[in-house]
């Protein structure tokens, strides 16, 4: 299924919309260190990212099969906003208010390598990295807990952490991102659930549990 072309109120979105919050780790996060793991993704030039993107927006079936990253049976609630570092495509995503989500299990969105699993002080907080081949990653973010170091070999439903608040967040959330060749691009679910931008919107694991 090919993502529709973004209507001229998406568009504007991506300068104009003011902050929107996803859960309780929406708006008004702070900006990334200039140091941080997160600015450095930030900072893809733009030529790059608008050409990967276009790339990536030709050839939908060549995307790996990604699964939301929690388990079976949760809906969670995933939406952007303007300015939402390091890119408009990354998605927050909460399942309860408050501090609900604090501690809720996350999973890889499917099989592949631990490429980084650390800690950014300035962004991301705890995060795990993991590449799914032909150049496509998936990021989790502001965990709780890392369950996993680099070189580990995950299933697609492997538990990898928890959900938490750490890096410059405003509150407990999951930042996740889909990743192509360093560019995040926006975030297909199976082969036809598409991130709603900017959401907020309802998203659910059916296999891999």
């Amino acid at each position: 299924m090919i993502r529709p072309v973004l209507s001229a109120v998406a568009l504007a979105a991506l300068t104009l919309t003011p902050a929107l919050p996803a859960g309780a780790g929406g708006a008004g996060d702070p900006a990334p260190a200039p140091t941080s793991y997160m600015a450095q993704r930030a900072a893809v030039p733009a030529a790059k990212a608008a050409a990967v993107r276009a790339q990536v927006d030709m050839a939908p079936l060549a995307r790996p099969l990604l699964r939301v990253p929690f388990r079976c049976n949760e809906t969670w609630s995933g939406a952007s906003r303007s300015g939402h570092s390091p890119s408009y495509w990354s998605v927050d995503l909460n399942w309860g208010a408050g501090r609900d989500d604090l501690g809720k299990p996350v999973k890889t969105s499917a099989a592949g390598t631990v490429v980084r699993s650390a800690y950014d002080a300035g962004g991301y907080g705890n995060y795990i990295e993991i590449a799914h081949g032909d150049g496509w990653h998936t990021l989790y973010a502001h965990l709780q807990s890392r369950a996993v170091g680099v070189g580990a070999t995950v299933t697609d439903s492997t538990q990898i952490g928890r959900v938490g608040e750490t890096g410059n967040v405003t509150g407990p959330h999951l930042h996740y991102e889909q990743i192509k060749d360093g560019v995040v691009v926006a975030a297909l679910f199976g082969t036809s659930t598409w991130v709603d931008y900017p959401g907020p919107a309802g998203y659910s694991r059916i296999r891999d549990c």
